[in-house]
């Protein structure tokens, strides 16, 4: 209701509008004062009325359509009183009797309007009524007549523009009439007004296309200068020597007042459009429009005359146009010139017109206009883009002037115009003017950016101007430096070896985007890129080898080049051929590393290229290339290897198993370049890994000499990669070999790991995070460390016990890698199970000798001794689990060593390995049964049964086991809470749906009295 109120509002103002615009009407003042007086009525009327009654009686949209209806009403009224006050008095005076006319039906049509609304029945005073009847019939009955003496003047308007020989004194006395019923006077200045505001009518007429209407002001404008009261323009001139032949009433068609463009007689002998009268008959009528005689026939004769009229009026008058606009283009009148550039615009769009501007020269200045931000460049685009379409001999000399250069500058500047990319493809198409388009500096580029313009035309017309330019090789290049690849591809597809050389060449300084790679992984052009490493020219080798090194940093490149046979057979081949340059050898093996690099170890089996490259064959060719090759391309061999043994156990087998090749691999620990020495230790790594003998190493005394440079390495290198490798190594070293053991006891390689433990302590203690490779080493170093916590190796474990690890080791527990956390609690695990059996006799021991010596003598007695992990003396407390029983210095108790609590965090670890480990570790408190109760505490106070409660919940499958085995053993030394009881209880009936688990899980429910004895689960 209340956006009706407001439309109701706006056409009560809209009726005060209109009262307000007729008040100065000098055409048929008393009509319009009557009309004037009846709309202010309306205005009292709406006032008046309730908005919300009306609505109530004739309902919401009805009401609505009627208040939009006379809104509409009266602002066309309104602008037909606005055009009659603001337009020439002449003009006025001559559509005199059309403007009345339409007032009359407008004022009809307000009457039917009001009428909708069916006032009559509401419930409103008598007067309103009364008021209400009274503005309908006075509406409705209005007669807008003009006075005689207007119509009299308005014919002889008439008759004088269609006379083709105006007389200079009867035109002056046909003004001095109109001058004196518009109350005007007759002079130069009156005259200079009028003359202009008739062209600016006529202007606007042009522009909408309306020739009737413009004809008629034209011949309007030519009568005026026929006064002499002013004086004629030189152009227009012949333009009023010409308008006085043709009269304009036979070329407009009397129904729909436009020019005709198909005119058709009816048997009456008069003129219409053919589909104005078609429409009039449609309607039912059968009389005459115009001399309402009845017909007896409806059939339509083309007029042929008159067309022929018509079209040689329209062809002379354009070419009136053209000869006025020539010497428009070339003044220095920018109005002038502007005027005529809009002019010459709408005649090229017919050929000949665009030929003869290309005739008159004007093509230079054309192009000149381009530069001057005061004329209209649009315009002058599109008298270019017109001769370039039609004047195929003149493009020549559109390049010659400047017209691509000045295109390119113009789009940079002020945005895309349409025209001007349709000038380049027109050009574009003659193969000589392709060539300099090309060759114009920043084109190509622009070209590129608007393929993604968001006018669909602009962006197809970019396109095929480069698809245009695509035969030349040094083009395509340019596109796509730009980003533009697919006429690169093609183009190299196309091309002979010396034009693919030259492209690959460019392709290497290019930078690449992921939209880039899509193009170049065209299944043909990788090929073809291939095949140019079987080239005799060394030159095409060198290229092809660095451009494909430059693709193979993408991710989809290393597929495409892959599923393409010929890729790694090539590659081999440069690589086995003897005369084969080092510099291609080395280039061909890192391409071989980087594309075994990016592969997925099912791919190694997927491509058979990857599987050629990991035959017998191919492992020792690259083998026999690493012990003859210098060492820069020795260096490229192992990488390749590197890459390939850690995605292929097939390669990492066969290099095992050659004895030669593994002697080979250790003598090159001696290598005086550390880049080999640092490549061959991680091969050596690589082979070693996952072997269940361990490091596959050289007969003695190659042996010994091997275990003693990796010992080396790890303790006196200064390259923290090569310390890592080599830990990492030497936790792969056969676990069963005596020798290796006792160099290893006589080396320094513990105190190094120590050392590497310490370093990070410290590093973390400092609250900086390790290095990547700090971390690395570590890890690997934490690996080593394992092999002398073995339970089986008591003299290295010894060894162990005699630094001060302990802390250092706990402590990474709680900050170490993921990978540091599961190696340090195996090593934890390893080290507290290796001396249970030892603890459990010496508990014995102290329980039959408790009575005798009591544990506070002996640590009086004995105080420099070192108790249960301890490094000094000062800390003399028993153990809560042990007492005494793990005091010796040898003895490790993850209790006395506070490695509890780390561990029991620690099972929060969600990489896969970690948990496992960590309760490995925990478990080993829980073998001697004569500590269980006091074990279990120790677990259960570090919030331990909580810990595996979340295991249960989210660990692996490895660790859900291992949590469900631990969980049993403390539930027969230990009560839970009634809440962890029930949180427990709904976790593992759970994993009662487990196959791997449910088993163990119903004995823990059994356990806990939850499953009956001879439940189906057992």
């Amino acid at each position: 209701m209340a956006l009706l109120q407001a439309l109701w509002d706006h056409v009560t103002q809209q009726a005060i509008e209109l009262v307000s615009e007729t008040r100065d009407v000098m055409l048929n003042k008393n009509s319009f004062q009557e009309f004037s007086n009846n709309i202010l009525k309306l205005k009292s009327l709406l006032g008046s009325l309730n908005a919300k009654k009306v609505v109530e009686a004739r309902g919401l949209e009805s009401t609505r359509a009627a208040l939009e209806n006379l809104n509409f009403q009266l602002n066309k009224a309104c602008k037909i009183i606005q055009d009659c006050k603001s337009g020439s008095l002449i003009h006025l005076l001559f559509k005199s009797n059309s403007i009345l006319l339409q007032m009359q039906d407008m004022a009809k049509d307000i009457a039917k309007t009001i009428s909708s609304f069916q006032l009559i029945n509401l419930d409103i005073t008598l007067d309103l009524k009364t008021m209400t009847n009274q503005i309908i019939d006075n509406l409705s009955s209005m007669e807008f007549q003009s006075a005689l003496a207007t119509e009299a003047i308005a014919s002889e308007i008439e008759n004088s523009i269609s006379q083709s020989n105006k007389n200079q004194e009867n035109a002056v006395k046909l003004l001095e009439k109109i001058a004196e019923a518009v109350g005007a006077s007759v002079n130069a200045s009156m005259v200079q007004n009028e003359l202009e505001l008739l062209k600016q009518e006529k202007e606007e007429m042009e522009a909408q296309k309306k020739q009737a209407e413009a004809l008629q002001l034209s011949q309007l404008i030519q009568f005026l200068y026929s006064t002499e009261i002013v004086t004629r323009p030189h152009d227009d001139e012949r333009i009023a020597t010409y308008h006085q032949q043709y009269p304009i009433d036979s070329f407009m068609c009397p129904l729909c007042y436009e020019m005709m463009a198909d005119p058709v007689a009816i048997p009456c002998g008069h003129s219409f459009e053919r589909k104005a009268i078609q429409e009039y008959f449609e309607r039912g009528e059968r009389k005459c429009p115009t001399c309402r005689q009845e017909l007896l026939s409806l059939d339509l004769t083309p007029n042929l005359s008159l067309r022929n009229s018509i079209e040689e009026w329209k062809q002379r008058d354009m070419d009136l146009k053209f000869q006025a606009a020539v010497p428009g283009i070339k003044s220095d009148d920018f109005s002038r010139q502007n005027k005529a550039l809009e002019d010459m615009q709408i005649l090229m769009e017919k050929p000949s017109y665009a030929t003869k501007v290309a005739e008159e020269r004007l093509i230079p200045k054309l192009v000149e206009i381009l530069k001057d931000e005061r004329l209209n460049s649009a315009a002058a685009l599109k008298c270019l883009y017109y001769i370039a379409k039609y004047c195929d001999n003149h493009k020549e000399a559109m390049v010659e002037a400047g017209a691509v250069r000045r295109i390119v500058k113009q789009i940079y500047k002020d945005g895309t115009e349409p025209d001007a990319i349709a000038i380049l493809l027109e050009l574009s198409e003659r193969e000589t003017l392709a060539e300099k388009i090309g060759s114009t500096k920043d084109c190509i580029p622009l070209l590129v950016s608007l393929l993604s313009n968001n006018n669909p035309d602009v962006s197809q017309n970019a396109h095929n101007v480069l698809q245009n330019l695509s035969s030349n090789t040094h083009f395509v290049v340019k596109m796509a430096e730009a980003g533009h690849f697919k006429p690169f591809v093609a183009r190299f597809n196309q091309g002979p070896q010396e034009t693919r050389t030259l492209m690959a060449a460019a392709l290497i300084q290019m930078q690449l985007k992921d939209i880039n790679v899509q193009v170049l992984k065209d299944k043909q052009f990788t090929h073809n890129l291939v095949q140019m490493l079987s080239s005799s020219t060394p030159a095409c080798k060198a290229t092809c080898l660095r451009s494909i090194k430059k693709l193979v940093e993408y991710p989809k490149m290393v597929k495409r080049l892959l599923k393409d046979p010929v890729t790694i057979p090539h590659l081999l081949g440069l690589i086995s051929f003897v005369r084969s340059d080092p510099r291609e050898k080395e280039e061909a093996a890192e391409i071989l590393a980087l594309l075994v690099g990016a592969s997925q170890h099912f791919e190694l089996q997927k491509y058979q290229g990857l599987q050629e490259l990991q035959s017998k064959h191919n492992v020792n060719l690259l083998l026999q290339l690493v012990a003859s090759s210098d060492p820069q391309t020795k260096v490229q061999f192992l990488h390749l290897l590197v890459e390939l043994t850690q995605k292929s156990e097939t390669a990492r087998n066969l290099i095992r198993q050659d004895e030669n090749a593994v002697g080979q691999l250790f003598s090159l620990l001696h290598s005086d370049q550390p880049v080999v020495k640092r490549w061959t230790m991680k091969l050596i790594y690589c082979i070693s890994e996952g072997d269940p003998a361990g490091v596959s190493l050289p007969p003695s005394p190659a042996k010994e000499l091997a275990i003693t440079t990796l010992a080396s390495i790890l303790t006196s290198s200064l390259d923290i990669e090569e310390r890592s490798t080599a830990a990492g190594i030497i936790s792969q070293l056969p676990n069963d070999d005596i020798t290796i053991d006792e160099i290893l006891c006589k080396s320094d390689t513990l105190k190094a790991i120590h050392e590497v433990i310490c370093s990070a302590d410290e590093e973390y203690n400092g609250n900086r995070a390790p290095a990547d490779q700090g971390t690395s080493l570590l890890e690997n170093a934490l690996a080593a460390l394992m092999r002398y916590a073995e339970p089986s190796k008591p003299e290295l474990q010894r060894q162990v016990g005699k630094l001060e690890l302990y802390p250092s080791l706990v402590r990474v527990l709680s900050r170490g890698s993921s990978l540091a956390k599961q190696r340090t609690a195996i090593a934890l695990a390893k080290l507290s199970q290796s001396t249970s059996q030892s603890v459990s006799d010496t508990t014995i021991m102290t329980e039959k000798s408790k009575h005798s010596m009591p544990m506070l003598f002996l640590t009086k007695l004995l105080p420099n001794m070192s108790w249960c992990c301890s490094t000094s003396s000062t800390n003399g407390t028993l153990c809560s689990v042990h007492g005494a029983a793990c005091s010796h210095r040898d003895t490790f108790c993850l209790v006395k060593a506070d490695a509890v609590k780390p561990l029991v965090r620690t099972l929060s670890e969600t990489e896969s390995g970690v948990a496992e480990a960590a309760l490995m570790a925990l478990e080993t408190l829980l073998t001697d049964h004569s500590t269980l109760s006091h074990a279990t505490a120790a677990i259960v106070d570090n919030q331990g049964v909580v810990a595996i409660l979340q295991v249960l919940e989210k660990g692996s499958i490895p660790a859900k086991t291992k949590a469900l085995d631990l969980f049993q053993k403390i539930l027969n030394h230990t009560q839970i809470t009634q809440t962890l009881f029930q949180r427990f209880e709904g976790i593992l009936i759970q994993l009662l749906h487990d196959d791997d688990l449910k088993k163990r899980a119903a004995l823990v429910l059994k356990q806990m009295k939850i499953l009956p004895e001879q439940s189906s689960y057992f």
